[in-house]
């Protein structure tokens, strides 16, 4: 994850959610946006999985390995969620951020997550953050117990048009 540059707002598409969303919730005062991604990178599938399970509210925490640092987005702060194609999917604001080490993440906020019980998420995250740990070749500690993580609730303010069937938007949650 790292802030949006200009460039990556330049898209046609970044360009007309970004006009939408902005036209749906403040058409006075412009969005700030501090941050965009795509949940489960790299995978596409598991992106668009999570994007949907954002949206209809079931999804309203998130977990980053390793903590960003200097970290560049905060409580009251504006990102996209990216779809599996890296096109703009929903706007979602952050409501919380705490940090703590990975077997310390409370069980409302696993659940929070939506992937299933406390022990699927720590299943699921412990399997991830390894596999991201390879995919970074290895250039920092491996993931463990012990790890800092960062535990953010979000909720999805904005949902990009066609994607708003089931959409439950403004519905406050946990992390990312």
């Amino acid at each position: 994850m790292s802030p949006p540059t200009s460039s990556d707002l330049s898209s046609p598409a970044m360009s007309s959610f970004l006009s939408q969303a902005s036209a749906a919730l403040s058409p006075t005062s412009p969005i700030i946006l501090k941050d965009m991604f795509r949940f489960g990178e790299p995978s596409p599938t598991l992106a668009n999985t999570l994007l949907r399970l954002a949206i209809s509210g079931h999804k309203t925490a998130t977990t980053s390995w390793p903590v960003p640092s200097p970290l560049y987005w905060g409580v009251g702060d504006y990102s996209i969620i990216l779809d599996g194609d890296n096109n703009p999917g929903a706007l979602m604001r952050t409501t919380e951020m705490t940090t703590c080490m990975f077997k310390d993440v409370q069980d409302d906020f696993a659940l929070a997550e939506g992937e299933g019980t406390v022990e699927d998420y720590k299943q699921g995250h412990r399997e991830f953050y390894h596999r991201q740990w390879e995919r970074d070749e290895k250039s920092y500690q491996s993931f463990g117990e012990d790890s800092e993580v960062l535990c953010e609730r979000f909720e999805v303010v904005y949902v990009r048009e066609d994607l708003q069937q089931g959409a439950q938007v403004g519905a406050k949650g946990a992390a990312r």
